[in-house]
């Protein structure tokens, strides 16, 4: 007997595939066996999610429309990070015994979730996105996740306490807001092109799933598989280069998955070598995103495109590092693979910089700095391909 199975089958397979390997496995089992198993369950239930959700974001009316701004060239489905953000959760609720700091990540990153989808199908002010999430934080700061940087001493001998202690706090606050914020909406403004939010999520995910498992963090490691795998079940219905995508991720999947990293990045503990060597590690992994983020930030201010704060958070443009390799001549395709091969380079380097002495872990930060030096020229001559200063 001969059977054929459509794409439906296909994913109701998925579906019930997902659903059973996202069950816990009863007895010992190791752990990368563990990880194999969250990362794809994940993906399967992703990639099941994703009809329904197509057909939520339809009736929504979350459709992204084609414009000078965008790439593609018919109305697209814009929620697909949905299915993301259900299988990370269900996923994380069926495996984890949840800690303080982890319900805190989940709860802030459900809460910038459902705002971004409101966004993706309403449209929300950047202003009230910003309010929203600096809430999140404050969630994540009430629960005790925070960068922490040791004792400031000259801060206690010049203020004394308790105001010298009291500034120190405030300082590892602000700096912890800046960079789940920072790093949230820098790996939102990356979602421009097929396929280049998901893959370098997993990328990124899975680079600190090794550096957790290197450092002996297992929780860590078993946490960051599963967002790498929810992101790679994205990719099927997204990175289609010779067909239009089925779907984007969305305010919400971006915003979520950028949520999601930054929060495990905080909540891990990269290296007991020196401070250096703890913050070097995530920053590395985290490279290609900051780098974008600083570099079209510069740029625009010295093309007088922003001028303020309002201005910056609410600009939209075409000068990010994908539109910058596209410029060049690169497909999607290449451009994607091109910017995965940078976030490897960095993020290798970040695998090893946590047990090196310090010269060689400023050899490697080192190395890094002229990796997007390079890179920094590559952008500014693709903007001068199309007439723009830089």
């Amino acid at each position: 007997m001969h059977v054929t199975l459509d794409k439906s089958h296909i994913r109701w397979l998925a579906l019930i595939a997902g659903a059973v390997m996202s069950l816990p496995w009863v007895g010992a089992t190791s752990l990368f066996l563990q990880g194999g198993k969250l990362l794809v369950a994940s993906a399967l239930l992703t990639f099941a999610f994703m009809p329904v959700v197509i057909r939520v974001a339809k009736s929504m009316g979350a459709m992204d429309y084609p414009d000078e701004r965008r790439v593609h060239q018919q109305p697209t489905p814009r929620i697909g990070g949905l299915a993301v953000f259900l299988a990370v959760n269900i996923t994380l609720l069926l495996n984890f015994n949840y800690s303080v700091e982890l319900k805190a990540i989940c709860i802030s990153g459900a809460l910038v979730a459902l705002v971004s989808l409101w966004d993706d199908a309403r449209g929300l002010s950047a202003s009230f996105k910003l309010m929203v999430q600096l809430i999140a934080v404050g969630i994540l700061l009430k629960s005790g996740l925070v960068l922490e940087f040791g004792q400031h001493d000259w801060l206690l001998q010049n203020l004394g306490q308790p105001w010298g202690e009291i500034l120190d706090e405030g300082v590892e606050y602000l700096l912890t807001a800046l960079w789940i914020i920072g790093i949230t909406n820098a790996f939102n403004f990356l979602d421009g092109i097929n396929g280049l939010a998901a893959a370098l999520a997993a990328t990124m995910c899975l680079l600190m799933g090794l550096l957790a498992a290197i450092t002996g963090q297992m929780v860590m490691f078993l946490l960051c598989v599963a967002v790498a795998g929810a992101a790679l079940g994205f990719l099927p219905d997204n990175a289609r280069y010779n067909r239009p995508a089925r779907t984007f991720l969305g305010d919400v999947g971006s915003t979520y998955l950028g949520w999601m990293m930054a929060g495990i990045a905080v909540m891990g503990d990269w290296s007991n070598s020196s401070v250096l060597q703890a913050y070097a590690a995530p920053l590395l992994i985290f490279s290609v995103p900051i780098f974008d983020m600083i570099y079209t930030t510069v740029a625009r201010i010295l093309r007088g495109d922003v001028s303020n704060f309002r201005e910056w958070i609410a600009y939209v443009g075409r000068d990010h590092l994908h539109h910058r390799l596209m410029y060049l001549g690169m497909s999607q395709a290449r451009s994607v693979l091109a910017i995965i091969a940078l976030a490897l380079i960095a993020g290798l380097a970040a695998l090893v910089i946590v047990d090196v002495d310090l010269l060689h872990a400023w050899i490697l930060l080192a190395q890094a700095v002229v990796v997007y030096g390079v890179f920094s020229f590559v952008m500014v001559w693709a903007a001068r391909r199309v007439g723009q200063n830089n």
